[in-house]
């Protein structure tokens, strides 16, 4: 009996981060940006408060509703908001890129409502176009009723997995991407000066961090999006536990780095296939995804010609092992006939 209690003594000292942080998250799932795919989940699908990590939505849709030189007169919108904020005034004017800087690295929640006043002429349609954005992704689980993510009196609901497809959304957009990688940041309004510090201590902490977007509410829990970059492997965590889990974040994103990385299954500019049709077939995108070394060899094309789609002559299918991973529309680009062939048919049309 000694000798099985000393065993297991040694694997807890030997192996406790790993053990103990599995356990002190209720959610989790770590994706890759580009395809989507995932690595790891726990209750991935499960509707949550998603707390600040809601203003990855509100910077997006801020972003994309409005220019970053505008200048925002703050309104009366501010003073109801509690919680964090970054201290607007009424009447103070301040850029649109200020606001944005204010709204990820402060977690400013009076910045959320005057982007969202700004942006969408009212906080209520601002609102209306992040719940357009979340379906326009696809997503079924998400559902929005403020820009800040505090969740007192009207509440957001999400999952990690869905705030992780907001995220990929959102990453691929660069002044997104230049704001969450951003540690500190400074400027002034025409009534003050202000000094942001990024709140998402993972910028410090790891060299491999892109950013990300913290949140927390008594109800909601410590909620973290994170993203990381190796080479060309571009990845996203979400998490709710007790703890905002840097060190779990950080262990998974190695993890993951160290048996993956990015093959280039299709490139649109070397596809080549064997057809009767009179053209050369082509498609639009190329595609990339990440595999282990032994499932490299695991991965299948297969092209399907016909499609009802006007301008498809058909689409090639990507597997990995019997599971379809992506499909790409094929077009055609007809061949003009060389001088030769003219001429040949001008005489055959004579006869």
């Amino acid at each position: 009996m000694k000798k099985i209690v000393f065993v297991f003594s040694l694997i807890s000292i030997l192996f406790p981060i790993t053990v103990l942080a599995e356990e002190e998250f209720t959610n989790y799932i770590i994706r890759d940006i580009s395809s989507g795919r995932v690595f790891l989940e726990k209750a991935s699908n499960v509707k949550k408060l998603p707390a600040s990590t809601t203003k990855v939505m509100t910077a997006i849709v801020g972003i994309e509703n409005s220019n970053l030189s505008d200048v925002v007169t703050v309104g009366d919108e501010i003073l109801t908001m509690d919680g964090t904020n970054v201290y607007l005034e009424v009447g103070e004017n301040i850029l649109m890129q200020d606001l944005l800087y204010g709204l990820i690295l402060r977690s400013g929640n009076d910045a959320s409502m005057v982007i969202a006043k700004h942006a969408g002429g009212s906080v209520q349609n601002f609102v209306k176009l992040m719940n357009e954005k979340a379906r326009s992704l696809g997503l079924t689980n998400t559902i929005f009723n403020n820009p800040s993510g505090l969740d007192d009196n009207e509440k957001n609901y999400s999952t990690v997995s869905d705030l992780s497809l907001i995220y990929s959304y959102a990453y691929k957009n660069r002044t997104f991407r230049d704001i969450v990688s951003t540690e500190s940041y400074k400027t002034e309004s025409d009534k003050k000066s202000y000094y942001f510090k990024n709140r998402m201590e993972m910028l410090d902490m790891y060299d491999k961090c892109t950013g990300g977007k913290t949140g927390y509410t008594p109800d909601a829990g410590r909620l973290l999006i994170s993203s990381a970059s190796n080479n060309d492997l571009d990845l996203v965590m979400v998490s709710i536990g007790n703890d905002y889990g840097y060190n779990f974040h950080i262990n998974n994103f190695e993890e993951v780095f160290s048996k993956y990385k990015n093959y280039k299954i299709l490139d649109k500019d070397n596809f080549k296939v064997d057809s009767t049709l009179n053209g050369k077939l082509y498609i639009n995108n190329s595609f990339s995804y990440p595999l282990t070394n032994e499932e490299l060899s695991k991965v299948s094309k297969k092209v399907i010609f016909n499609s009802n789609k006007k301008g498809v002559v058909g689409e090639v299918l990507i597997y990995l092992d019997d599971e379809l991973i992506h499909k790409e529309d094929v077009y055609l680009r007809l061949y003009e006939n060389s001088f030769w062939d003219k001429l040949v048919n001008f005489f055959k049309n004579l006869t």
